[in-house]
């Protein structure tokens, strides 16, 4: 059921908290419905008035990590045509960023993404969200150039989306010291790639 009064609304957080906490100490191993409620500090019975299994935990989890990168996304997407590279280039290097602090903000939520992929209603969850993620990329590279090929422009969103995933979620699980640079490698990266297909004035 949904959580109406505060206490319950509480009680939900405990247990979001206890399945993340323990995922960043052992990955999925070991996660079950009593190990969650025992970690939370609540009866299995008072888990089950919210959750009625851990795939039920872990489809919040995941929804609350992707959640957070659709509203960086959809704002640079809406943003007037740039009027040049310089324009685009600046906001690009600011979503770039924007992107990367979302990671590092929600770094507890990393190991998600690995128990994500264990679980087939949770792999069709992030399909659909890197789905329109990537949609919502190629319409903002086609709005900064109106001539670019539509199966060109998804094709970026994709390589964007992606370079951005595994180069962010590695650094930060690793503990990588050279978060920053990595940001700034990045952005090196997949602005060298979008220059090569946008055509915009300098």
């Amino acid at each position: 059921k949904k959580p109406r009064q505060q206490r319950s609304q509480d009680m939900v957080e405990r247990i979001i908290a206890a399945a993340r906490d323990m995922l960043n100490e052992q990955a999925s191993k070991g996660l079950t419905t009593n190990a969650i409620a025992q970690k939370a500090g609540l009866s299995v019975g008072s888990l089950y008035q919210y959750f009625p299994n851990k795939e039920a935990i872990l489809l919040e989890l995941a929804e609350r990590w992707l959640a957070a990168f659709r509203p960086v996304s959809a704002f640079y997407a809406a943003k007037p045509r740039p009027q040049n590279w310089a324009a685009f280039s600046q906001d690009f290097r600011e979503f770039t960023r924007k992107i990367a602090s979302v990671y590092a903000e929600n770094r507890a939520f990393l190991p998600t993404l690995e128990a994500m992929q264990s679980h087939p209603e949770l792999r069709r969850i992030a399909r659909d969200h890197d789905r329109v993620i990537i949609e919502t990329h190629a319409a903002w590279f086609r709005n900064a150039d109106p001539q670019l090929p539509a199966d060109v422009a998804s094709r970026l969103g994709m390589l964007v989306l992606e370079t951005g995933n595994i180069c962010f979620t590695i650094a930060l699980m690793q503990d990588h010291a050279a978060y920053d640079v990595i940001i700034d490698d990045v952005i090196i990266m997949n602005e060298a790639l979008l220059r090569a297909h946008l055509r915009l004035p300098e």
